[in-house]
């Protein structure tokens, strides 16, 4: 519970503008939002001490949580075919090295041809 005589200015307003964000989204943190009477009979059951009737409406499986937990953390799956061809694979090569030694040869002074370090696209007829 947060005492709003002793919070300064600039707390209540991120605290208000955090309230403001979940509010406008519909993603409040407590489950009392989005149920009302479940969570006023829970909290009835919790106020008349019958601890024991919560057993079954609130249980903590931490397998469950480290599952959920795994599933959001995992990697979308990657795509594994290539698209393209082994000799498109190593034109692509040979244009990198290329462009390597281009990058080698003008450092020193030497003139380079414009078309070295280019792929060229077959023409289509």
């Amino acid at each position: 519970m947060i005492n709003p005589e002793t919070t300064s200015k600039e707390q209540m307003k991120r605290l208000f503008k955090e309230f403001a964000e979940d509010y406008n989204t519909a993603t409040l943190p407590h489950d009392k939002y989005y149920n009302m009477d479940a969570y006023e009979k829970r909290m009835t059951i919790i106020r008349g001490g019958e601890s024991n009737l919560l057993e079954g409406l609130d249980t903590y499986d931490p397998n469950m949580d480290i599952l959920s937990h795994t599933k959001t953390m995992k990697r979308a799956p990657t795509e594994k075919e290539v698209y393209l061809s082994r000799e498109e694979l190593e034109e692509l090569r040979r244009v990198k090295i290329e462009r390597e030694q281009i990058g080698k040869m003008k450092l020193l002074g030497m003139n380079v041809d414009s078309t070295t370090g280019v792929r060229m696209d077959k023409s289509y007829d």
